[in-house]
């Protein structure tokens, strides 16, 4: 399965983050594929 998380919390080292790590790393020893986005550290454009 892929799976992909868009992380916006404006604190890299947050607890919003630190879960969304966990999640990925877990999802992967499972063997899924994951894709992190950090969404509120990019220059995003509507």
């Amino acid at each position: 399965m892929k799976i992909v998380i868009i992380k916006g919390s404006p604190h890299k080292k947050g607890s919003s983050n630190m879960l969304a790590e966990q999640f990925a790393k877990g999802a992967q020893e499972a063997g899924h594929t994951v894709i992190e986005m950090d969404a509120a550290h990019r220059n995003i454009h509507p």
